[in-house]
């Protein structure tokens, strides 16, 4: 039966139904999407580059039946740190600004292989390093319901081109929360993965061509719908080229909602008060669906005695992608921060040893034991994506790590330093756990506001399990005002 939605707000599931039916065309679809984007697209700044040439001979080369797969015909933007061959790949970084890709990441190439039209690149923060989307190449991206608001980041055009209807699916990546906070922000869909199941080669940082892969980053799809998240992963997902492993992700621990165990977390980090009070409502509205729901008072046993160790694995990390830059700026805020202080943790963790890096990871291994261990009760563990939703564009005082340092997010009226909206994701990324992020059926302070769904280790067919049982109770994507 024909859509009677426009096909912007399709999702990519329901976009394939109708090309693959033939009621809509690739060339038709794509020239719907290019002047829509061509008429919205300066209100937010999302995506900063389009190619429409190049996308017009791929939908053409699908209409005539050249070019088949999963995914044949449907329009898609990719964030500005994936390597597309033919685009640029800057990450915000200047000294990349003239960069142009000649080949696809991995991820990218997968997604080509099933038919994808690339027509365009999605904003970021310098070198992807922040929960805003602002460059010195691009300027700032606007949230599409508030614009003096940021959509997030790093996948902050993303968000922002899917709840704009940009595009139906999108490739971000995920470090610090880059696909959970912006999905979170901007009323999206996102997941995380388990730890490896996606490559993440041909990613920018680190610098173009590097082979190494970090050892908290992950690739993953961000979309309008579950059923879209689960469409994109199962592409994704699997060895790149040169591996010979096979991936063969667990079945989802249950099947109906009934069957779920569910525990909620507020506690522990700073959360908004209406935000806290929204998520345990959330919690309730599943057990009256039929979940088996906790609220926990205390904080998961696994993160007892390792509240510092997510933040001081991240900025080894970035250290280590940092090897000959001048780290002055790094050592300056280790002078001025304590060191009980996450600011003055990430700006010590800078310039770790190679010794002190391998303890980290040891206690990361122990870590992740921890949680396989807790998870033996629990199938979901929901919690706050980050301290708030969406809060004012904070640009005026530089880019990247460093002057986040210095910043602040009112959180209930309280100042609380901005560097601490890392906490949230990060209990996911440490672990190495898979996280979906979804919208709650509520806004908070006018504004949409999402939740992680966290499961076990190579648990991501349950957490996309619970959000498609949440998608038939709560309902899908809301559209922002203004963008009909």
């Amino acid at each position: 039966m024909p859509k009677t939605t426009p096909p912007h707000w399709w999702t990519a599931t329901e976009t394939l139904e109708e090309l693959h039916s033939g009621r809509i065309g690739a060339v038709e679809l794509l020239t719907h999407m290019k002047t829509r984007a061509e008429t919205l697209g300066p209100q937010i700044n999302a995506v900063i580059e389009a190619q429409f040439e190049t996308a017009f001979e791929t939908a053409r080369a699908v209409d005539g039946g050249k070019i088949k797969g999963s995914l044949a015909g449907l329009p898609m933007t990719i964030k500005d740190t994936f390597e597309v061959e033919g685009f640029g790949c800057r990450a915000g970084i200047p000294e990349l600004a003239d960069y142009r890709s000649a080949r696809d990441a991995d991820a990218v190439a997968r997604l080509r292989s099933a038919g994808a039209v690339f027509w365009g690149k999605t904003n970021v923060p310098l070198a992807a390093a922040d929960h805003q989307s602002y460059n010195p190449i691009f300027g700032v991206t606007n949230n599409p319901w508030d614009h003096e608001r940021t959509p997030g980041g790093s996948s902050g055009g993303s968000a922002a081109a899917l709840a704009a209807g940009f595009t139906s699916l999108e490739l971000g990546s995920d470090i610090g929360g880059s696909i959970r906070i912006p999905s979170h922000f901007c009323g999206t869909w996102g997941h995380k993965p388990s730890y490896g199941i996606v490559s993440q080669r041909g990613q920018v940082p680190p610098n173009p061509g590097a082979l190494v892969q970090s050892p908290i980053a992950v690739c993953g799809p961000m979309a309008r719908s579950s059923a879209d998240l689960i469409l994109g992963l199962d592409i994704l997902a699997g060895a790149p080229p040169g591996e010979a492993w096979m991936l063969k992700l667990p079945e989802s621990r249950a099947g109906t909602l009934k069957d779920f165990r569910v525990a909620v977390w507020s506690g522990g980090y700073p959360v908004d008060p209406e935000y806290r009070a929204a998520i345990s409502l959330f919690g309730h509205a599943l057990a009256k669906e039929g979940a088996s729901v906790v609220e926990l008072d205390a904080t998961p046993h696994p993160l007892v005695g390792d509240e510092n160790l997510y933040i001081s694995l991240l900025f080894a990390v970035i250290g280590g992608e940092l090897a000959g830059a001048d780290l002055s700026d790094y050592d300056h805020a280790a002078a001025i921060y304590a060191a009980d202080t996450v600011a003055g943790q990430a700006a010590r963790a800078i310039r770790g040893s190679t010794s002190d890096f391998f303890i980290l990871l040891e206690r990361q291994a122990q870590h992740i034991a921890k949680w396989s261990a807790w998870f033996q009760n629990f199938d979901i563990l929901i919690a706050p994506v980050s301290m708030t939703p969406a809060f004012r564009h904070q640009n005026q005082d530089g880019d990247g790590p460093v002057p986040s340092m210095a910043r602040t997010l009112d959180v209930g009226g309280e100042k609380v330093p901005y560097l601490e909206n890392l906490l949230w994701p990060g209990v996911a990324t440490l672990a190495h756990l898979p996280s979906t992020a979804r919208p709650i059926p509520w806004k908070v302070g006018g504004l949409p506001a999402g939740v992680q769904l966290i499961g076990p280790s190579y648990g991501d067919r349950t957490t996309l399990a619970f959000s498609t049982l949440c998608d038939e109770i709560f309902g899908t994507f809301v559209p922002p005002s203004g963008y009909a």
